[in-house]
């Protein structure tokens, strides 16, 4: 990744990191405004309007308690008399709205609230000295002039009692119920805007999250994409040199060990008959030419075998495996398909080393009796399996565990054909057991 992709990768984590912040900040002032709307009911308007449906009770009950007053003086019996006489229970009610009205008094904050508390103690003083008045003349028991004057000033007093309830009703409790609806659609409507910034910025984290996530999952798979090219790339360079050091054996020094023998045995001929330790060292040396010739064909098989390209995949394992059996005695079952495979060079060339990788461990390790080499071709894949009954072995100790110098050539081996096989998006898979023997299966797609 390069240093401008790097720089936008930055960025975008840096907004995404903001974007949280904002959406975090955004929650608390939400929680935080709940919480105040929460404490204005429970420390202003709850205890406001129970002041209030104080106040209006107790207005009533002030007003019952003066009509009482007056109907039981007024009253024909004795009994009615005590009743009537008990001022301290007509007065109680206007100590406890005076009580109320202070309560309402320290939790008002506005000037026309103070001026309606105002308004409601002139209002509580008129009625408390109208009710006296009336209770003392009512006390007179005085007819004619004196009993009208009563009835006159009870339906003043009552008048004035009902004016103080609407007061209490139409303007204070109106007006503060008209306070909390409208904190109530202000806290509604902060609700819906951090609701709408909350959502923003949600959708902007997802966006950018998808966006960060697709920048680098490309710039993985460009790097994977890359470093399975440059893979490519040395196979192919590997196998090129091979090749090349193959044909280098087979064209020169193979050529210049055959034209050495020729001259060795040009020299043996020009020797006199009588000089038979010259002519046994030459023989010797011409046996031994004859050794590093075949030692430098085996060489260049193994290195690039030349019937891979001459005769095909099929054919070359069909070689490999024969040679195998002449060279350690097993017995080899090719389960050959009924065509030639047509593959690309290097997934032929793949396939091939996967058996001869195969057949190298088995005659090195195995010990195995029965060995079957099976390919076959499908539409979309060219499969290859490779079995023995061999001793088998545990491959994740093996391939986990750090290499030795008995098991370098197996481990490296597996590993790199693993390697191999992935890089032409195929796939290796190895089932073994201790005393189970061993099975790899490869496929690779077409």
């Amino acid at each position: 990744m390069g240093n401008r992709g790097e720089r936008r990768l930055l960025a975008g984590f840096g907004v995404l990191l903001a974007l949280t912040v904002a959406i975090g900040l955004t929650s608390g002032v939400q929680i935080q405004s709940l919480a105040a709307t929460i404490r204005a009911f429970g420390r202003h308007h709850l205890p406001v309007e129970r002041a209030i449906l104080e106040m209006k009770i107790t207005n009533t009950l002030y007003a019952v308690g003066v009509r009482n007053s007056v109907f039981w003086r007024t009253a024909k019996y004795l009994q009615a008399v005590s009743i009537g006489s008990d001022v301290k229970a007509t007065e109680r009610p206007l100590a406890d709205f005076r009580q109320a009205l202070a309560s309402y008094t320290t939790l008002v904050t506005s000037d026309h609230e103070r001026a309606w508390a105002k308004r409601l103690d002139e209002s509580a003083e008129e009625l408390h000295g109208m009710g006296q008045e009336i209770m003392r003349l009512a006390e007179a028991e005085g007819e004619g002039p004196a009993k009208e004057r009563v009835h006159q000033l009870l339906l003043t007093f009552e008048n004035d009692s009902y004016k103080l309830d609407e007061l209490l009703t139409e303007t204070l409790s109106k007006g503060n119920l008209e306070a909390i609806a409208a904190h109530l659609q202000r806290t509604d409507e902060q609700r819906h805007a951090s609701l709408a910034v909350l959502a923003l910025s949600v959708l902007c984290s997802v966006l950018l999250g998808a966006g960060i996530a697709r920048f680098v999952y490309r710039s993985l798979t460009q790097e994977r994409r890359m470093r399975e090219r440059l893979a490519q790339r040395m196979i192919n360079l590997e196998e090129e040199e091979r090749k090349n050091l193959s044909r280098q054996l087979h064209d020169q020094l193979s050529q210049d060990l055959s034209a050495l023998k020729i001259y060795l045995g040009l020299i043996d001929d020009g020797l006199p008959p009588g000089m038979t330790e010259p002519k046994e060292r030459l023989e010797k040396s011409k046996k031994i030419l004859g050794t590093l010739i075949e030692r430098g064909h085996n060489i260049s098989e193994w290195l690039r075998p030349s019937e891979l390209d001459e005769l095909g995949l099929v054919e070359s394992i069909a070689i490999l495996v024969a040679e195998h059996g002449t060279i350690t005695g097993c017995q080899y079952h090719f389960d050959r398909p009924a065509a030639e495979i047509r593959l690309a060079s290097e997934q032929s060339l793949a396939l091939y080393r996967v058996v001869q990788e195969a057949l190298t461990n088995v005659a090195k390790h195995a010990r195995a009796t029965q060995v079957r080499i099976a390919l076959r071709q499908t539409p979309h894949a060219v499969s290859l399996t490779v079995t023995d009954d061999g001793v088998g072995f545990d491959d994740r100790q093996l391939l986990n565990r750090p290499r030795r110098r008995k098991e370098d050539t197996l481990q490296l081996g597996l590993l790199g054909l693993r390697e191999r096989m992935a890089l032409l998006g195929g796939t290796l898979r190895l089932h073994t057991a201790p005393g189970k023997g061993t099975r790899i299966q490869v496929e690779v797609p077409v």
